[in-house]
């Protein structure tokens, strides 16, 4: 085989390596937040099979700056009272529709569901917004 032959090859493969990467790449990319919503979606039916309904006060509101599809994600501080356990706080962060927002305001009660085995843990603790 001579030079030329070689930088054909080599160009091909170049080429057919390229051409992997890139679809390795966007069927990631596509991939990744399906699997991370279908995650988020199957967390949710759990709690609403499981939860049990109470409310929350919410004592701070604070921008993290970071927004999904130009809806704010905030950091919220709640006051928690669900049916049969003492009230406590929790620290949540969560994405709010910006047309929701009015309703979780400082001084706001919201309905909540919680996971009865562990309702001190944010990630078993949901919004009920209207």
């Amino acid at each position: 085989m001579g030079p030329a032959t070689l930088s054909i090859i080599f160009t091909i493969v170049s080429i057919c390596f390229t051409l992997v990467c890139v679809v390795g790449v966007t069927a990631l990319s596509i991939g990744i937040p399906f699997f991370i919503m279908r995650s988020n979606q199957q967390k949710a039916q759990a709690l609403m099979a499981t939860g049990t309904q109470g409310e929350a006060t919410v004592l701070q509101i604070n921008d993290t700056g970071m927004r999904i599809n130009d809806n704010p994600r905030v950091a919220l501080l709640l006051e928690v009272r669900i049916p049969g356990y003492p009230p406590y706080q929790v620290q949540k962060t969560v994405t709010i529709s910006i047309i929701r927002l009015a309703q979780v305001q400082v001084g706001s009660v919201v309905a909540v569901m919680a996971d009865p085995t562990q309702p001190n843990n944010p990630d078993k603790l949901g919004l009920l917004l209207k």
